[in-house]
């Protein structure tokens, strides 16, 4: 291990807690891990910007300049804030927190590294400060853009299309490590001609601990009418990416069973599903409003199954969604309603059932199975739980990604190299 020499690093992330984004997440942990062996961190992030965040009470009064308890600096900086989520207002999100965060990041301190969260607009937004400072420049790849933006409709056009690969490409040759979640992210960047010692494979965790001794909430089964009922539950961004008139599909063909679906979260797509479940007169479907992170656990605890769900797409089967660690870090048995990656880990840790995307008949029968045998389900929920503590605990993966950063600082990119290549094989095959 290197000798900690209190360095200074530069996070930035367009979201961030109290936002409830897989992204907020990550550079939260990250900047709680370096900031634990003895860095000074400041994170540059955006106030709550996302629409699925601006309702939010708990989102509506963050600090715009503040010390945290674990003693690292989040500076918000202006962005344009809507909540229609229509390409120009996002576009102009993007753009805005583009030019604010890269003149904020050029009069900080001199950082010894800087670290950018996805998606790609965010690390054009860190460019500046990588290329003021000098300062080894790290991307955390969390989504593919353009790909991503393509897949949900909010990116149109060829040229437009060209051009942003172009800017990606150019991008990924000016970081001196691109961390990515997936071994199928490591191919498409390896595809495009990075050098591998320039990857690193270190996949999204969870701190399992905060779900040991966590009681279901019976009250809330009651006050929204599910007693009696086998709950799946849903918990996070509702949004085009997730596809859940699936999910809606799938409650149609339930409809006369004692069976209901709980959706706890804000996002883009949220008001229109609303309105197709009343017109279909679904009222085994319940839509809650988005909570805080820590009000996440006795939620997950209170349902019998958790859903993961991403619309059928060539590209979403090469990631693995982060609500996925936290699910069986709950306990629960898994619907896995995505491809690829996801399903495969999945199924070869026996934590829960792959179903092929975008099939609402397929997650109906799904469900029936697991209704039908809830002993099987418990076993399921368990396998989940176990493998969580053993190889997806967020403090392990965080130290080893610590670690990387530090090697980066130093200009040791071969140590990087080697203490992060076999641990993150190991993680990203989802093999204990």
């Amino acid at each position: 291990m290197l000798e900690h020499v209190g360095m200074r690093v530069l996070i930035f992330s367009q979201h961030f807690p109290p936002e409830t984004m897989a992204t907020g997440r990550r550079a939260r942990d990250l900047a709680e891990s370096l900031t634990s062996r003895g860095h000074e961190v400041t994170v540059i992030t955006g106030r709550p910007n996302h629409p699925s965040s601006l309702d939010l009470p708990f989102c509506q009064h963050a600090a715009q300049d503040e010390y945290t308890a674990q003693g690292y600096r989040i500076l918000r900086v202006p962005v344009f804030r809507s909540l229609d989520s229509g390409t120009l207002k996002r576009f102009l999100t993007y753009s805005t927190f583009m030019l604010s965060a890269a003149w904020c990041g050029i009069w900080q301190r001199k950082p010894d590294v800087v670290l950018a969260v996805s998606p790609l607009p965010t690390g054009l937004a860190a460019l500046p400060a990588h290329a003021w400072h000098r300062a080894p420049l790290v991307f955390d790849l969390q989504d593919i853009w353009p790909d991503s933006a393509l897949a949900v409709g909010l990116l149109h056009g060829s040229c437009l299309m060209g051009l942003l690969r172009c800017l990606e490409q150019f991008f990924y040759r000016r970081c001196a490590k691109v961390v990515v979640i997936t071994e199928g992210f490591e191919r498409y960047l390896l595809n495009l001609g990075l050098p591998r010692n320039r990857v690193a494979v270190v996949c999204n965790g969870v701190q399992w601990q905060s779900f040991v001794g966590v009681k279901p909430r019976e009250e809330l089964r009651k006050s929204v009418g599910l007693a009696g009922k086998f709950v799946v539950g849903y918990v996070g961004n509702i949004g085009l990416a997730q596809g859940l008139e699936t999910l809606l599909g799938a409650a149609e063909q339930l409809r006369d069973e004692p069976v209901a679906f709980l959706l706890v979260g804000e996002g883009t797509d949220k008001r229109r599903l609303l309105d197709l479940a009343r017109a279909r007169a679904l009222a085994n479907v319940r839509f809650l409003a988005g909570v805080p992170g820590d009000q996440v656990f006795p939620i997950l605890a209170t349902c019998d199954a958790l859903l993961v769900i991403l619309r059928k797409d060539p590209l979403f089967e090469i990631t693995i969604p982060s609500k996925l660690y936290e699910y069986m870090a709950a306990g629960k048995p898994i619907l896995c309603s995505v491809g690829g990656e996801a399903a495969e880990l999945v199924s070869e840790l026996g934590c829960g059932l792959p179903v092929a995307p975008s099939d609402s008949a397929a997650l109906a029968e799904s469900v029936r199975r697991l209704q039908a045998n809830p002993q099987w389900g418990r076993l399921l929920g368990e396998a989940g739980a176990d493998c969580v503590r053993e190889v997806f605990s967020r403090d392990s993966l965080m130290d080893a990604y610590a670690q990387l950063v530090e090697n980066e600082a130093m200009g040791r990119a071969h140590a990087a190299t080697d203490c992060s290549a076999p641990f993150a094989e190991d993680i990203a095959c989802g093999e204990p």
